[in-house]
């Protein structure tokens, strides 16, 4: 007897071994192969369930070419967020971040445009605590220009989670009453570089399923 409940399990099983689908995108298209089993049986009353399920399964479309239509419609949010966030972050080195100017040699403050560069410099040597993580955080950049179409689930997450986090700590120097009325363009592009990336990899890493998805779907009731 067809038993159509074990044969939705194994399609999306396979589906989740030749594409990554997040668990909204099965569950839509199982959804659609549903109906669309339903409307076979009953066009065709002399099929029977199993070549209806096949026939749905076919007219649902290959895995490969599903993957790549939801690839244009999500897949490109979060590729669009982390190039804004590159390009912002790059160009902020360039601008004046703070009204005060360091002349690192000597160590003498002068009044003048401090441009991004020259900030991350100073923060390091003159920073503090604070000034000395703040500067830092931007290793947190690094790992985001390598191949994040290819990177897992887990490592995904983990660098949204670095990656937000050090929005927040770079969110407070606008709370610093000393500096807030001094900040200029490039810090605002600097800070608002590491929301971007961060905004991009959240919606690339929700868009990822979680490894044991598969292995519940495989798994008889």
């Amino acid at each position: 007897m067809f038993d159509l409940d074990g044969a939705v399990r194994e399609w999306r099983r396979d589906f989740s071994r030749e594409r990554a689908f997040s668990v909204s995108d099965l569950d839509e298209l199982e959804d659609h192969l549903r109906a669309a089993f339903e409307v076979e049986l009953d066009l065709n009353p002399g099929l029977t369930p199993t070549r209806a399920f096949t026939y749905a399964c076919e007219n649902l479309g290959g895995s490969i070419a599903l993957s790549s239509e939801f690839a244009k419609v999500e897949g490109t949010g979060w590729r669009w967020l982390l190039r804004t966030g590159w390009l912002l972050y790059l160009v902020a080195f360039f601008l004046p971040v703070i009204d005060g100017g360091v002349t690192l040699g000597q160590g003498n403050v002068h009044e003048g445009l401090l441009p991004g560069i020259q900030a991350f410099l100073v923060a390091l040597r003159w920073g503090g605590a604070f000034g000395i993580a703040s500067a830092l955080s931007n290793l947190v950049m690094i790992p985001t220009f390598r191949r994040i179409s290819e990177a897992g689930r887990d490592k995904v997450w983990f660098l949204t989670a670095l990656t937000l986090a050090a929005t927040v700590l770079n969110l407070v120097w606008l709370f610093d009453v000393d500096q807030v009325s001094e900040l200029s363009a490039g810090y605002y592009a600097w800070l608002a570089s590491f929301g971007f990336v961060g905004a991009g990899l959240l919606m690339r890493a929700r868009s990822l399923p979680a490894p044991s998805d598969s292995s519940e779907m495989v798994v008889a009731p």
